[in-house]
């Protein structure tokens, strides 16, 4: 018995009237002819909007009807031009506010995303699924997901347990993003259905699209087969899905799947019996992205898996080897750090110089902006920044008088940090002399909520006032445990 996740895009059901009926159709009699063999189906389907767009006439039969009113205008200009036009003034008067309905551009962010398509299209859209599901004798049951729900390892803990309860009971759930609650929160459905699989502790994870496979070329000719996660990350497509993730959100969702030791295949929706042979191992077809390793305990599921990541950590090989160890994350060992987060944040570490190596996921003890300035730095170099910046925005009121604060020859902390031999301390002295007081004030703010015990050891100290760093063992003890990454949130992936 096999437990698979099946994502059909919204490429793979689109058609000239909104919906391919006969790929939903399709697809459905074969997860019923699954189940009947014993494997345990979950579905998550785009196409809600695309259905909700259809049912309010903002595509499909209705979609050319500006170009013909206007062609029924020009002729009645040319009417008039051409002689008496009594009657014809009101009528043409009449059609051009017709015309600039539809001419006009959509008001408000709300037409700008899909929250009403969405609204209109999930009961249309579920309703076409149990209607095709009863015909093969299938019952379906609906779950929404929205991004707050991606945030939150409880409520994925307990989705998880539905999702298992129902396909224990041969239900076949079927499961989309609720862009009518969540239109503007970046949630795709590949993502999704990463967060699907791995809460649901499923086996494989099938992509269907509107192309046979990921490919190298525009022509479709030179297919990728198998990949490695790291592989999947890095491959470079210049074809695939025209859905709204396309075929490179769908090899990075491989990726981070099999990172959690889920299989992947991308495949075409309308390739005969596309679902049956992605339950045989030994069919070739599409393009598999191979696990790589075991599935995640539960209690790394969510970190691993499932939670958005806000961002990425770039590590040096020194670090990845500590990691592997189980060690936790040290400042030392980050280089770069991408992205805007606040502390608390899930993020990716990656390899520094491949970084299309995921090394495994973290929670951050400390915001963006901080491991930005602390990053590569040595225990005592932080301690010089970290005594700095307090000074920076504690020390005008305490010393209005100080000449100045970042001073090399006044202040030793200063000297430290300026005179250091490693490149990354001297950026930081750079980088502190170039802040704002705004600046200033939101770092040491950020940094007194995330590491309220080491900020109050300096305070407390005074000695920042004066440029000295605090050398007792509790304060040594403290700045040498400050984490980039909490140690209990720490997903290493396999190597």
């Amino acid at each position: 018995m096999t437990r698979q996740v099946i994502k059909l895009g919204s490429s793979s059901i689109a058609s000239r009237d909104g919906i391919a009926l006969d790929v939903i159709a399709g697809l459905v009699s074969q997860i019923a002819t699954a189940q009947r063999a014993g494997h345990e189906i979950i579905l998550v389907t785009s196409g809600a909007a695309r259905l909700g767009r259809r049912l309010l006439a903002f595509e499909g039969p209705t979609a050319g009807a500006a170009s013909a009113l206007q062609s029924v205008v020009g002729s009645l200009r040319s009417a008039v031009t051409a002689g008496p036009g009594a009657g014809y003034e009101g009528l043409i008067g009449s059609l051009q506010d017709v015309l600039s309905r539809y001419g006009a551009a959509p008001a408000g962010p709300q037409a700008d995303n899909t929250a009403l398509p969405s609204s209109v299209g999930q009961p249309a859209l579920m309703a076409l699924y149990r209607q095709l599901a009863a015909a093969v004798g299938v019952e379906v049951c609906q779950i929404l997901v929205s991004r707050s729900d991606l945030a939150s390892a409880r409520a994925m803990g307990d989705l998880g347990q539905l999702l298992r309860d129902a396909v224990s009971r041969g239900l076949l759930p079927i499961v989309t993003g609720n862009d009518a609650t969540d239109p503007l929160a970046a949630l795709d459905n590949d993502q999704v259905a990463v967060a699907i699989a791995v809460a649901a502790e499923a086996s494989r994870l099938l992509f269907l699209t509107d192309v046979r496979a990921a490919y190298r070329d525009s022509d479709l000719s030179e297919r990728i087969g198998r990949l490695t996660p790291a592989e999947a990350r890095a491959v470079r497509v210049t074809a695939g899905g025209s859905g709204r993730g396309g075929m490179r959100s769908k090899l990075s969702a491989a990726a981070r799947a099999a990172c959690c030791g889920v299989e992947c295949t991308i495949g075409s929706a309308r390739e005969a019996d596309v679902v049956g042979r992605s339950l045989n191992p030994r069919a070739r077809m599409g393009t598999v992205v191979r696990p790589a390793g075991p599935q995640l305990e539960p209690s790394k599921r969510w970190i691993g898996g499932i939670a958005y990541s806000e961002g990425s950590v770039h590590v040096n090989r020194e670090a990845e080897e500590s990691l592997r160890t189980g060690s936790t994350l040290f400042l030392s060992g980050v280089k770069r750090v991408d992205g805007d987060f606040p502390a608390g944040s899930v993020v990716e570490l990656l390899d520094v110089r491949h970084p299309e190596r995921v090394l495994g996921r973290g929670s951050v003890a400390l915001p963006s902006a901080i491991l930005r300035l602390l990053r590569a730095l040595s225990p005592q170099e932080v301690a010089c920044v970290l005594s700095i910046l307090l000074r920076l925005r504690y020390a005008g009121a305490a010393t209005a008088d100080d000449p100045d604060l970042l001073d090399p020859d006044v202040y030793k902390d200063c000297r430290e940090l300026a005179d250091g031999v490693s490149r990354a301390s001297q950026e930081a002295y750079a980088q502190l002399s170039a802040f704002s007081p705004d600046r200033i004030a939101e770092l040491a703010d950020s940094l007194l909520l995330a590491q309220p015990q080491l900020c109050t050891t300096f305070l407390l100290s005074r000695g920042f006032l004066h440029g000295q760093v605090p050398t007792d063992p509790a304060a040594r003890r403290v700045v040498r445990g400050i984490h980039a990454v909490h140690r209990e949130s720490l997903v290493v992936f396999p190597g």
